[in-house]
C-alpha cells in the first residue's frame, strides 16, 4: 500500500507542480500583457507627439514659403514696374525725336547736330561708335 500512497502522492505532487507552473505561467503572461500594453501606450503617445511636431514643422515651412513667395511677388512686381517705366520713357523719347524730326527742316537738323557735337564731344563719340556697331551688324546680317 505504500507504493499506492507514494504513487498518489507523486500524482498529487505532479498536479500541484503543473497547477503551480500554470499559475506562474498565467501570472507571467499577465505581466507580459500588461508590459506590452504599457509599451504600446507609450509608443502611441510618442507617435502622437512626433506626428504633432511634424505637422507643426510643416506648418512653419508652409508659412515661410508663403512669406517668401509674397516677397518675391512684390520684388517681381517692383522690377516689372521699373522695366515698364524705362520702356515708357524710351518710347516717349523716341516719340519726341520723331516729332522733332517732323517739325524741323534738314538744314535745322544738321545745325542742331553740329551744336550738340561741339557741346558734348564724349557723348557724340560714344553715339558714333554705337551707331557704327549697329550699322555694321545690319550690313553683316544682310550678307
Amino acid at each position: 500500500m505504500s507504493q499506492t500512497t507514494t504513487g498518489s502522492e507523486l500524482d498529487r505532487a505532479g498536479r500541484v507542480a503543473v497547477a503551480s507552473t500554470m499559475a506562474a505561467s498565467g501570472d507571467l503572461s499577465s505581466r507580459i500583457k500588461d508590459k506590452a500594453s504599457e509599451i504600446g501606450a507609450s509608443a502611441g503617445e510618442a507617435l502622437h507627439s512626433g506626428r504633432i511636431a511634424a505637422a507643426d514643422s510643416l506648418d512653419s515651412a508652409s508659412q515661410g514659403l508663403h512669406s517668401n513667395a509674397d516677397s518675391l511677388g512684390r520684388a517681381a512686381h517692383s522690377a516689372a514696374d521699373s522695366v515698364s517705366r524705362v520702356g515708357h520713357q524710351a518710347a516717349d523719347k523716341i516719340d519726341a525725336t520723331a516729332q522733332y524730326v517732323r517739325s524741323h527742316s534738314a538744314k535745322a537738323l544738321v545745325a542742331d547736330i553740329e551744336n550738340f557735337v561741339k557741346e558734348n564731344p564724349g557723348k557724340s563719340l560714344l553715339a558714333a561708335v554705337v551707331l557704327g556697331f549697329v550699322v555694321g551688324r545690319v550690313i553683316k546680317s544682310i550678307d
